[in-house]
């Protein structure tokens, strides 16, 4: 099983240029700053379509625009939430400037949300503060992908430069639910997962 994993997860990230030196990222051109209708997926005979498309707020300022892509396959988005399906959410930072500070005070607050509770935090919290100290300062305009299948764990990548490759299902499945789970804000969730918003009430985090 675990063979078999690493094996999938070794041709997958070939395709997605994960095998290599890693260089300083790079800011996406400013007319990039949009969402394909449809992606390829190595190892998918199919392209994976867009599901939804929703801007996350933070301290009441757009804080991230964000996209949900699934393969063609998915009929329950409800799937997403628990990471039992492969998905790949894409982000594009909206302020002008993020220090790696505030990255990781972002990211810290929003997996211990997610956790849902201080037993499951505790379970992640290693993994989690080791992906943190690892995070870098944001600019207006730089995307972020993460990539994530059930049985090879979540690849991230910075300006499409692969940097990340995280393991564990309970770390993958609270970092999923920053944008699916109960505690994220349900009018983007909604929006994400391609649902009706109008029945969903915005929270702002603070």
């Amino acid at each position: 099983m675990h063979r078999r994993a690493s094996l999938r997860w070794l041709s997958w990230c070939l395709a997605l240029g994960l095998v290599g030196a890693l260089q300083p990222v790079a800011a996406q051109p400013a007319d990039a700053d949009e969402f394909a209708a449809q992606i390829p997926m190595p190892g998918s005979q199919q392209a994976w379509r867009r599901v939804g498309k929703a801007t996350f707020q933070h301290y009441f300022q757009p804080y991230y625009r964000a996209a949900l892509y699934l393969s063609p396959s998915v009929r329950q988005t409800a799937e997403v939430a628990d990471a039992l399906t492969a998905y790949q959410v894409e982000i594009i930072w909206q302020p002008t400037e993020l220090a790696a500070g505030e990255m990781r005070a972002y990211w810290r607050q929003a997996l211990r949300e997610a956790a849902g509770d201080e037993d499951t935090f505790g379970r992640i919290e290693t993994r989690a503060e080791h992906w943190i100290a690892q995070l870098p300062a944001a600019r207006h305009g730089d995307r972020w992908t993460f990539s994530y299948l059930p049985d090879a764990g979540m690849t991230v990548r910075i300006n499409d430069r692969p940097v990340s490759r995280l393991v564990g299902i309970d770390f993958n499945r609270s970092l999923t639910r920053v944008w699916f789970g109960e505690a994220a804000d349900p009018e983007p969730r909604a929006a994400l997962l391609g649902h009706d918003t109008a029945t969903h009430q915005p929270r702002h985090a603070d």
